[in-house]
C-alpha cells in the first residue's frame, strides 16, 4: 500500500521508519516551462512507453521538486540525503489529493531504467531522439545518480525534469493535487520509500 501522498509533502514532521526516526523535508529542483499546461510522467529511457496521462496545470513556469529523507544507511560513513517523492507545481495550494487517473484506472509511472520525468507532452516530438539515444541517456542517468533531480534541454530550454527512483525499477503510484476551487496545480510520484512508515 502507497503512502498518503499529504504525508509526502508535510515538510518538516517526523516519520518512524523500521530502524529509524526521519523528518520529511522539501528540496528544491529546476523550474519546467509548459508551454501548452499539459503535463505528463513517464520513463524517458524507455522509449517503447505507451501513451500516458495528461495533466492539465497550466501554461507558465511550474516549480518542481523532491520530498526527501535522510537516513542512515549500513556501510555509508555519512548519512544519505534519498527521495521520497517527485513534485511539480504548487504543492502548497494542495487542498486535496486524488490518483492521477489513465484509461480509468489510478495511473502508477512503470519505470525500467529507474528513472522518471515530467514534461509538456506537445514537446514529445522533440524528446523523442533524446530518449532513443542511449548515449545522451546514459549521460542523463549518471548525473541524476550525483543530483537526483536534472533537467533535459533543447536549443537552451528546458524541456523536461528527470528524476531518480532511488528505489529502481517499479512502478510508482501518481496523485493530482487540486487546489480550494479543484483546479489542478500540481502532480507528486510518490517513490515508494515512506511505505513502511508507521
Amino acid at each position: 500500500m502507497s503512502t498518503a501522498p499529504d504525508r509526502l509533502v508535510a515538510f518538516g514532521t517526523k516519520v518512524e521508519l523500521p530502524r529509524q526516526t526521519v523528518t520529511v523535508s522539501a528540496t528544491p529542483g529546476p523550474v519546467l516551462p509548459l508551454s501548452w499546461g499539459t503535463l505528463t510522467i513517464a520513463d524517458p529511457w524507455w522509449p517503447e512507453y505507451p501513451d500516458g496521462p495528461m495533466e492539465l496545470i497550466g501554461i507558465g513556469e511550474h516549480p518542481t521538486l523532491l520530498s526527501t529523507i535522510v537516513v542512515d544507511v549500513e556501510r555509508k560513513q555519512e548519512p544519505v540525503e534519498l527521495s521520497c517523492a517527485a513534485a511539480v507545481g504548487r504543492v502548497d495550494l494542495v487542498a486535496t489529493w486524488q490518483p492521477v487517473l489513465f484509461d480509468e484506472a489510478h495511473f502508477h509511472l512503470d519505470s525500467d531504467s529507474a528513472l522518471g520525468a515530467f514534461f509538456d507532452i506537445n514537446e514529445e516530438d522533440v524528446l523523442r531522439p533524446l530518449f532513443t539515444d542511449d548515449l545522451h541517456m546514459q549521460g542523463v542517468y549518471n548525473r541524476a545518480l550525483e543530483e537526483r533531480v536534472v533537467t533535459m534541454e533543447v536549443d537552451g530550454r528546458v524541456v523536461a525534469v528527470v528524476f531518480l527512483c532511488p528505489d529502481g525499477s517499479g512502478l510508482y503510484p501518481a496523485w493530482t493535487g487540486y487546489d480550494k476551487d479543484m483546479q489542478a496545480v500540481a502532480v507528486l510520484v510518490d517513490l515508494r520509500l515512506l511505505d513502511d512508515a508507521r
